[in-house]
């Protein structure tokens, strides 16, 4: 692999590498240690990669080195905090919006999340690459090996249930 090659994929795609990993893990810190190790996999196995495919690898990759650190997390006795995703994984600065604005949007955001963080997979992984990488059904099922009609179906009892989850969040609010 070239290094000029290596640096353009770099610049492509690490961005979606660790906003993927940020909404899998929940922690920024973690996120920014997967996005490496992938990224030092993508010098160590370039010339190996199809050029029209390294995308899904790398999301691939993403994805599973994910789940190890899910894994080692489980397994260390210590408690890591973990933000579960309350706060947006690679906010950027805009326009100020009102306070009240800010407010109702942080808070929907929040639920949001928390709505995400309830599905489990590989259902989380198929809304994060559609709904928020915007991904085709074709990339999601090369990244997660899954068939496209089971990809369609996953996402589609997932959007049910994030809109239930919303649903009472929504129905609780108006309660109180």
């Amino acid at each position: 692999m070239t290094r000029d090659f290596f640096e353009s994929a770099v610049e492509r795609h690490a961005r979606r590498v660790f906003t993927f990993a940020s909404y899998l893990l929940g922690d920024a810190g973690e996120a920014e240690d997967v996005t490496q190790e992938v990224l030092i996999k993508l010098w160590e196995r370039g010339p190996e990669i199809e050029l029209d495919r390294l995308g899904a690898w790398l999301l691939t990759v993403t994805r599973n080195a994910c789940t190890d650190q899910l894994r080692r997390r489980r397994r260390t006795a210590e408690v890591i905090p973990i933000r579960r995703l309350t706060e947006t994984p690679a906010e950027t600065p805009s326009s100020e919006p009102s306070p009240e604005r800010r407010a109702s949007g942080s808070q929907l955001g929040a639920h949001i999340r928390r709505a995400l963080n309830g599905l489990k997979e590989p259902a989380r992984s198929v809304v994060i690459l559609r709904e928020i990488q915007g991904l085709s059904y074709r990339e999601i099922s090369d990244v997660t090996d899954i068939p496209i009609n089971t990809i369609r179906v996953t996402l589609h009892r997932a959007r049910r249930r994030l809109r239930e989850s919303l649903k009472e969040v929504h129905s609780n609010a108006a309660i109180c």
